[in-house]
């Protein structure tokens, strides 16, 4: 059933609750330090840093390449700078001193972990100043060929190493942009004869030097991209033992009503592996989609969530919570997931209504119909539906007005600046007037702060998520925190 639509009273009636809720969150936070962060210090470092999307070993690998990079660009400049420098090649020798200053720019960008970005700048810094050596500088005679147009195969597969996971047109773009220039350069004699360009004398040894260069890089890329293959390989096989030797777990993130009790909870996904221990989402979740894994994945999640239902419904004290699972678009798209989510549900015997399937807005790029035609399936059984990471992905109000569903997830990207950014005000504002005039429960996730709680809880949010209020827990930790927040709350 969908939420009523605020009212007046109902606002003020809410707004009494909450007058209640700073003295609840210290002492929230009372339990927080104490059981859920027994260092104070690491529960603070933990609610400024967000948990990083691409896999930590692959980024670091990345940062080295990137940093090896920096450095060959850095050291290559400053020679050719300083022979320019000494021949008094002043009109060429400010190209050094840009190479040199994007080198510099790029440790500084990957040391800061923006490692889109430096490759991005890294990618395009280094095509131009190609292109501007091969035309200008590197023109090839009968005495010394070309050298310099073989750093674009270095620049491709760089390209298609870093551009993995990013939008086709980039990946591909900056492969055949940089394959290109490759053999156009290879293939032809052509280029710009001036006064400043470089005689055989340089360019003949020069080419050794770089050719050598060239193979280094490209051996120490394929190295980087043969290890990514290795390690994605061996956590296949392990996450596939995994679903079967029960190594998979469920950590629960509580959410909280706007009258300050605790509601229900967020399942996420944890792999507690053999020998490298607890095991980030952020390490298998995207390898398990590009697998296929997360078909049966998925489907251990329903269940193990369900299970832990119907062990909440036993006890008084715990039979209102619900829990939200995600779902991904390769599980809705299945034909049969309406019938696997009943089935779960008869055999589990839980209450339909405490089951909450949280759905991502890329799911409504493909076959809207379809997905609307299950969403009203799992309704008519009582299931509830949030769309997650609202305001992220490609919905449309016209597909919007047509979904049968419950409630509403403000993406923590909005909730972050929510206090000091007018446009995520903006955003999170109407996101909530939408919601309630279309009689939708909202909640806010990655509410980290009481300044977040109440100003979110003034734009009218119903519910919060986030680490103000704990962070993700194994299941008897949290059954410890929600009895002992039920007993506070009850004070």
């Amino acid at each position: 059933m969908r939420s009523p639509r605020v009212s007046q009273t109902s606002h003020s009636n809410y707004s009494l609750a909450t007058d209640n809720c700073p003295k609840l969150i210290q002492k929230r936070r009372i339990f927080n330090e104490e059981q859920a962060f027994p260092d104070v210090d690491e529960r603070r470092q933990t609610i400024m840093s967000m948990p990083p999307a691409p896999n930590p070993k692959q980024s670091l690998r990345m940062r080295r390449a990137l940093l090896l990079s920096a450095l060959v660009l850095g050291c290559i400049s400053i020679a050719w700078g300083f022979y320019f420098a000494t021949q008094g090649n002043w009109i060429i020798w400010p190209i050094n001193i840009l190479s040199i200053a994007v080198a510099i720019g790029v440790a500084w960008l990957t040391w800061r972990g923006k490692i889109r970005f430096a490759s991005i700048t890294l990618f395009s810094a280094v095509y131009l100043i190609l292109c501007v050596f091969c035309v200008f500088l590197d023109v090839p005679t009968a005495d010394a060929p070309r050298s310099n147009h073989n750093y674009f195969l270095v620049v491709a597969l760089f390209a298609w190493l870093v551009f993995k996971g990013d939008a086709v047109w980039l990946r591909y773009g900056t492969l055949l942009a940089a394959l290109g220039a490759f053999i156009f350069f290879a293939s032809t004699q052509w280029g710009i004869s001036t006064p400043y360009a470089l005689g055989a004398d340089v360019r003949a040894p020069g080419s050794w030097i770089h050719n050598i260069l060239v193979t280094a890089l490209l051996v120490t890329l394929l190295w980087v991209m043969q290890t990514n293959l290795a390690e994605r390989n061996a956590m296949e096989a392990d996450l596939r033992k995994a679903i079967s030797a029960e190594q998979l777990i469920l950590h629960f993130q509580p959410q909280v009503g706007n009258d300050g009790h605790i509601v229900g909870a967020e399942a996420l996904l944890r792999w507690r592996h053999p020998t490298k221990g607890l095991v980030s989402p952020a390490d298998f979740i995207p390898l398990a989609e590009q697998s296929g894994l997360i078909l049966p994945v998925g489907h251990w999640v329903l269940g193990a969530a369900c299970t832990q239902l119907q062990a909440w419904a036993a006890n008084p004290a715990t039979a209102h919570l619900s829990i939200a699972v995600n779902v991904s678009a390769s599980q809705f798209k299945q034909r049969d997931y309406v019938n696997q989510v009943i089935s779960v549900l008869d055999r589990s015997g839980v209450e339909p209504t405490r089951l909450t399937l949280e759905l991502t807005e890329s799911m409504l790029v493909n076959d809207v119909n379809d997905i609307i035609s299950k969403m009203h399936a799992l309704k008519a059984k009582g299931v509830r539906l949030s769309l997650d990471d609202f305001g992220t992905g490609y919905s449309s109000l016209s597909y919007l007005k047509r979904l049968p569903l419950d409630q509403i997830k403000i993406d923590r990207s909005f909730v972050r600046d929510v206090t000091i950014d007018k446009h995520d005000v903006a955003i999170v504002q109407t996101v909530v007037e939408l919601a309630h005039n279309m009689e939708l429960h909202v909640i806010a996730e990655g509410v980290e702060t009481e300044e977040q709680r109440q100003f979110l809880a003034e734009l009218g949010c119903h519910a919060f998520q986030g680490y103000l209020l704990s962070k993700p827990l194994p299941i008897d930790a949290f059954n410890m925190f929600a009895m002992s927040h039920q007993q506070m709350t009850n004070i």
